[in-house]
């Protein structure tokens, strides 16, 4: 009876690891599904009533870090603004408890951070812009499910 209860155990503790896992790799496929582009720029999504838009800045270099925190951050200076089907702007809503959380990862050769999220009330295009030039860096916009 105990060497079931502990694999059962075991089975169970794979599974929720398996699952963060799968959470984790999901996340960093799905942040550039509607698009991306260079800043300064521009671009326009098609988005269905009810649905999410993720906003990720990335740039093109691993940043350093240490005991689980990645020290990677959007510019002060930089601003986003989305845009909904009839003009309206957007608020966009910050990862974690009422914004105050980070969303930080790196790759192979980037980094890159969730600035926040979008509700489409609508159906409709959105245009999502940002700027101004970042000094020294080529950063992109990742816009994702």
């Amino acid at each position: 009876m105990t060497v079931a209860l502990i694999a059962i155990g075991v089975i169970a503790f794979l599974a929720i690891d398996a699952y963060i896992i799968y959470r984790v790799f999901k996340s960093r496929a799905t942040a550039d599904d509607y698009g991306m582009f260079m800043v300064p720029g521009e671009t326009s999504v098609t988005l269905p009533a009810g649905s999410r838009l993720k906003i990720s800045y990335q740039e093109e270099y691993t940043a350093p870090g240490g005991e689980g925190s990645i020290e990677f951050y959007v510019p002060q200076e930089l601003e986003i603004r989305v845009t909904g089907p009839s003009g309206e702007r957007l608020e966009i809503k910050g990862p974690g408890f009422r914004g105050m959380g980070q969303s930080a990862n790196t790759g192979r050769g980037w980094s890159r951070t969730l600035v926040g999220t979008v509700e489409a009330g609508e159906a409709g295009d959105y245009t999502v812009s940002a700027g101004p030039a970042v000094e020294g860096v080529e950063p992109k916009i990742l816009l994702g499910k």
